[in-house]
Protein backbone atom coordinates (compact mmCIF):
# COMPACT_ATOMS: atom_id res chain seq x y z
CA UNK A 1 0.00 0.00 0.00
CA UNK A 2 1.32 3.45 -0.93
CA UNK A 3 2.02 5.74 2.04
CA UNK A 4 3.10 9.35 2.52
CA UNK A 5 5.86 10.42 4.88
CA UNK A 6 6.20 13.97 6.21
CA UNK A 7 9.85 14.88 6.78
CA UNK A 8 10.79 15.87 10.34
CA UNK A 9 13.81 17.96 11.33
CA UNK A 10 16.98 15.88 11.38
CA UNK A 11 15.72 13.08 9.13
CA UNK A 12 17.74 12.00 6.10
CA UNK A 13 16.29 10.47 2.96
CA UNK A 14 18.32 7.30 3.42
CA UNK A 15 17.06 6.77 6.97
CA UNK A 16 13.49 7.37 5.84
CA UNK A 17 13.98 4.78 3.10
CA UNK A 18 15.37 2.27 5.60
CA UNK A 19 12.42 2.91 7.91
CA UNK A 20 10.13 1.55 5.21
CA UNK A 21 12.32 -1.38 4.25
CA UNK A 22 14.27 0.11 1.34
CA UNK A 23 18.06 -0.19 1.17
CA UNK A 24 18.76 2.98 -0.83
CA UNK A 25 17.44 6.54 -0.91
CA UNK A 26 17.29 6.43 -4.72
CA UNK A 27 14.48 3.88 -4.47
CA UNK A 28 12.32 6.74 -3.18
CA UNK A 29 14.02 9.75 -4.79
CA UNK A 30 13.84 8.37 -8.35
CA UNK A 31 10.37 6.87 -8.08
CA UNK A 32 7.88 8.55 -10.49
CA UNK A 33 5.50 9.29 -7.61
CA UNK A 34 8.16 11.58 -6.08
CA UNK A 35 8.85 13.61 -9.23
CA UNK A 36 7.47 16.79 -7.66
CA UNK A 37 9.58 16.30 -4.52
CA UNK A 38 12.68 15.63 -6.65
CA UNK A 39 12.12 18.85 -8.63
CA UNK A 40 11.72 20.80 -5.37
CA UNK A 41 14.83 19.25 -3.77
CA UNK A 42 17.49 18.78 -6.49
CA UNK A 43 19.97 17.65 -3.82
CA UNK A 44 18.58 14.57 -2.03
CA UNK A 45 20.92 15.25 0.90
CA UNK A 46 19.15 18.54 1.61
CA UNK A 47 15.50 17.97 2.44
CA UNK A 48 13.23 20.15 4.55
CA UNK A 49 10.82 19.51 7.45
CA UNK A 50 7.31 19.31 6.04
CA UNK A 51 8.36 17.87 2.68
CA UNK A 52 6.06 15.06 1.60
CA UNK A 53 7.65 11.85 0.31
CA UNK A 54 5.58 9.08 -1.24
CA UNK A 55 6.49 5.60 -0.05
CA UNK A 56 5.49 3.21 -2.84
CA UNK A 57 4.34 -0.29 -2.05
CA UNK A 58 7.20 -2.77 -2.25
CA UNK A 59 6.95 -5.34 -5.01
CA UNK A 60 8.15 -8.90 -4.72
CA UNK A 61 10.67 -9.94 -7.33
CA UNK A 62 10.77 -13.46 -8.74
CA UNK A 63 14.05 -14.58 -10.26
CA UNK A 64 14.40 -17.69 -12.43
CA UNK A 65 17.18 -19.91 -11.07
CA UNK A 66 19.30 -22.45 -12.88
CA UNK A 67 19.34 -25.95 -11.47
CA UNK A 68 22.68 -27.57 -10.62
CA UNK A 69 24.43 -24.22 -10.90
CA UNK A 70 25.61 -21.31 -8.76
CA UNK A 71 23.18 -18.36 -8.86
CA UNK A 72 24.65 -14.98 -7.95
CA UNK A 73 22.68 -12.07 -6.46
CA UNK A 74 23.92 -8.51 -5.85
CA UNK A 75 22.17 -6.55 -3.08
CA UNK A 76 22.46 -2.76 -3.16
CA UNK A 77 23.18 -1.12 0.20
CA UNK A 78 23.75 2.64 0.30
CA UNK A 79 26.28 4.07 2.76
CA UNK A 80 25.93 7.22 4.82
CA UNK A 81 28.82 9.59 5.56
CA UNK A 82 29.60 12.44 7.92
CA UNK A 83 31.82 15.06 6.26
CA UNK A 84 33.41 17.98 8.06
CA UNK A 85 35.68 20.66 6.64
CA UNK A 86 37.82 22.75 8.97
CA UNK A 87 39.78 25.82 7.91
CA UNK A 88 41.20 29.06 9.27
CA UNK A 89 39.26 32.13 8.18
CA UNK A 90 42.52 33.96 7.41
CA UNK A 91 43.80 31.14 5.18
CA UNK A 92 46.49 29.75 7.51
CA UNK A 93 47.57 26.17 6.92
CA UNK A 94 45.39 23.71 8.87
CA UNK A 95 47.44 20.63 7.90
CA UNK A 96 48.37 18.31 10.76
CA UNK A 97 46.10 19.82 13.43
CA UNK A 98 44.63 17.13 15.67
CA UNK A 99 40.89 16.44 15.60
CA UNK A 100 38.89 14.01 17.74
CA UNK A 101 35.45 13.13 16.45
CA UNK A 102 32.89 11.15 18.46
CA UNK A 103 29.82 10.10 16.50
CA UNK A 104 27.57 7.25 17.51
CA UNK A 105 29.66 4.22 18.40
CA UNK A 106 32.80 5.60 16.74
CA UNK A 107 35.72 7.67 17.98
CA UNK A 108 38.13 8.97 15.36
CA UNK A 109 41.37 10.55 16.57
CA UNK A 110 43.33 11.86 13.61
CA UNK A 111 45.00 14.91 12.06
CA UNK A 112 43.60 17.22 9.43
CA UNK A 113 44.77 16.87 5.82
CA UNK A 114 45.73 19.86 3.67
CA UNK A 115 42.14 20.54 2.58
CA UNK A 116 40.84 20.19 6.16
CA UNK A 117 38.25 17.60 5.12
CA UNK A 118 37.37 14.66 7.38
CA UNK A 119 35.02 11.92 6.16
CA UNK A 120 33.54 9.16 8.32
CA UNK A 121 31.28 6.32 7.20
CA UNK A 122 28.34 6.12 9.61
CA UNK A 123 27.13 2.88 11.11
CA UNK A 124 23.54 2.16 10.12
CA UNK A 125 21.86 2.71 13.50
CA UNK A 126 24.22 5.30 14.96
CA UNK A 127 23.04 8.60 16.34
CA UNK A 128 23.35 11.61 14.04
CA UNK A 129 24.95 13.84 16.69
CA UNK A 130 28.71 14.38 16.54
CA UNK A 131 31.06 15.86 19.15
CA UNK A 132 34.13 17.51 17.64
CA UNK A 133 37.26 18.53 19.55
CA UNK A 134 40.03 20.50 17.83
CA UNK A 135 43.59 20.75 19.15
CA UNK A 136 45.13 23.69 17.32
CA UNK A 137 48.32 24.10 19.37
CA UNK A 138 51.19 21.65 19.59
CA UNK A 139 51.03 19.35 22.62
CA UNK A 140 47.61 20.51 23.82
CA UNK A 141 45.77 18.13 26.16
CA UNK A 142 42.64 20.31 26.31
CA UNK A 143 40.80 21.12 23.06
CA UNK A 144 41.23 24.62 21.63
CA UNK A 145 37.70 24.40 20.23
CA UNK A 146 34.82 22.03 20.91
CA UNK A 147 31.42 21.93 19.27
CA UNK A 148 28.50 19.67 18.48
CA UNK A 149 27.23 18.96 14.97
CA UNK A 150 23.80 17.61 14.06
CA UNK A 151 23.83 15.51 10.89
CA UNK A 152 20.75 16.11 8.75
CA UNK A 153 19.93 19.47 10.37
CA UNK A 154 21.13 21.70 7.51
CA UNK A 155 18.13 22.94 5.54
CA UNK A 156 18.15 23.85 1.81
CA UNK A 157 19.68 27.22 0.96
CA UNK A 158 16.36 28.48 -0.44
CA UNK A 159 14.92 28.47 3.10
CA UNK A 160 15.61 31.17 5.70
CA UNK A 161 16.75 28.55 8.21
CA UNK A 162 19.19 27.27 5.57
CA UNK A 163 20.52 30.81 5.10
CA UNK A 164 20.86 31.30 8.86
CA UNK A 165 22.74 28.02 9.35
CA UNK A 166 25.22 28.69 6.54
CA UNK A 167 25.88 32.24 7.70
CA UNK A 168 26.47 31.02 11.26
CA UNK A 169 28.86 28.31 10.12
CA UNK A 170 30.77 30.83 7.99
CA UNK A 171 31.17 33.20 10.94
CA UNK A 172 28.33 35.65 10.24
CA UNK A 173 26.16 35.44 13.35
CA UNK A 174 22.47 35.13 12.54
CA UNK A 175 21.59 33.86 16.00
CA UNK A 176 19.24 30.93 16.49
CA UNK A 177 18.38 28.92 13.37
CA UNK A 178 14.62 29.38 13.64
CA UNK A 179 13.44 30.65 10.25
CA UNK A 180 12.58 34.06 11.74
CA UNK A 181 14.01 37.11 9.97
CA UNK A 182 14.86 39.09 13.08
CA UNK A 183 17.44 41.81 13.70
CA UNK A 184 20.28 39.36 14.34
CA UNK A 185 19.56 37.42 11.15
CA UNK A 186 19.52 40.64 9.13
CA UNK A 187 22.84 41.71 10.67
CA UNK A 188 24.42 38.36 9.83
CA UNK A 189 23.17 38.47 6.23
CA UNK A 190 24.44 42.05 5.86
CA UNK A 191 27.86 40.99 7.14
CA UNK A 192 28.03 38.18 4.58
CA UNK A 193 26.89 40.51 1.79
CA UNK A 194 29.48 43.15 2.70
CA UNK A 195 32.41 40.71 2.76
CA UNK A 196 31.43 39.17 -0.58
CA UNK A 197 30.74 42.36 -2.49
CA UNK A 198 26.96 42.02 -2.70
CA UNK A 199 24.34 44.70 -2.23
CA UNK A 200 24.09 45.16 1.54
CA UNK A 201 20.32 45.16 2.05
CA UNK A 202 19.89 42.36 4.64
CA UNK A 203 17.67 40.50 2.17
CA UNK A 204 18.68 36.93 1.34
CA UNK A 205 17.63 37.13 -2.30
CA UNK A 206 18.73 35.02 -5.27
CA UNK A 207 22.22 36.53 -5.54
CA UNK A 208 22.92 36.21 -1.82
CA UNK A 209 21.68 32.60 -1.73
CA UNK A 210 23.72 31.72 -4.80
CA UNK A 211 26.85 33.20 -3.20
CA UNK A 212 26.15 31.39 0.06
CA UNK A 213 25.85 28.12 -1.83
CA UNK A 214 29.10 28.82 -3.68
CA UNK A 215 31.08 29.81 -0.57
CA UNK A 216 29.66 27.11 1.72
CA UNK A 217 29.87 24.39 -0.92
CA UNK A 218 26.20 23.39 -1.19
Amino acid sequence: MTQQHTVAQGETLLRIARQYGYKTSTALYNHPSNAEFKALRPDPNLIFPGDIITIPAKKEKFMPLRASSINTFVVQNEKEYFRLKVFYEDGRDITGKRIVLNIGSQTIDTVLPTDGLVEVELNENDTLTAQIDLYLKEGETTPSKSFTAQVGELDPVDTLSGVQARCNLLGFDCGKVDGINGAKTKAGVKGFQFVHGLEVDAIAGKKTKAKLKQVYGY
